[in-house]
């Protein structure tokens, strides 16, 4: 049941860092983030994808987190140590736990950014607990 969870949560994360990425770039269709959803100015909460909150080290974190969801699903297929995984799930989670502060500080809504910090806490836990079941 955990795997099933994990390649889901994995899937989910994956759309939601590729929106974000599409969004940072390109103008999404109202319906994802516009600012009757986002109650943001300028197109809803796709401004957010493009703030410097949104990118580590000048590279944007939906970049990243197109590259890390395969990579961790590459890992858990491919029998990587669940330490390993469990190590770049913290270092997402940390990241996730950041940046929602931000969005709860600033009083911001975009379900999509929600969506990837659920899936990156979801994962963050269920590594976790495959870890300690071990």
């Amino acid at each position: 049941m955990i795997d099933g969870i994990l390649w889901v949560a994995t899937g989910i994360g994956w759309v939601a860092a590729a929106v974000a990425l599409y969004g940072r770039y390109r103008t999404l269709p109202s319906f994802w983030t516009g600012p009757h959803i986002c109650r943001l100015e300028a197109g809803g909460c796709q401004v957010l994808f493009r703030t410097p909150n949104a990118a580590l080290l000048g590279v944007p974190n939906s970049a990243l987190g197109v590259l890390y969801y395969p990579a961790l699903l590459a890992g858990f297929v491919g029998g990587r140590p669940l330490w390993l995984l469990f190590s770049a799930a913290t270092s997402a989670f940390g990241m996730t736990l950041f940046l929602a502060w931000i969005l709860l500080r600033d009083k911001l809504e975009c379900r999509v950014c929600w969506t990837g910090h659920a899936c990156n806490a979801l994962l963050w836990v269920l590594l976790m607990a495959r870890l300690l079941t071990e």
